[in-house]
């Protein structure tokens, strides 16, 4: 999957499981909290989206506040996330 792919996968995430309806269209530059009103909360319900529907595994040790920091810098983490396996069950 490409980066632009996974940014856009992330968008849907964002609109249909955040119900963040007013989603601009995705840009790296995008501060998750400033620009996109994504709190602490969502950004948790946020990783266990992106293990769930990107089948990538997040260690606890491995997430850091700067992660959050803009749509590019969690797509940077994501990148060096490995996947894992998934089971259909999980994804509904």
């Amino acid at each position: 999957m490409t980066r632009e792919q996974r940014m856009d996968k992330l968008r849907v995430i964002m609109a249909t499981k955040l119900l963040l309806t007013q989603l601009p269209i995705l840009e790296e530059s995008h501060r998750l909290n400033e620009d996109l009103r994504i709190d602490s909360v969502m950004m948790m319900q946020l990783l266990v989206w992106i293990e769930v529907e990107f089948g990538l595994g997040i260690p606890e040790e491995e997430v850091d506040p700067r992660v959050f920091h803009t749509v590019g810098t969690l797509l940077d983490f994501m990148d060096r996330l490995t996947p894992v396996g998934i089971t259909e069950e999980l994804r509904e």
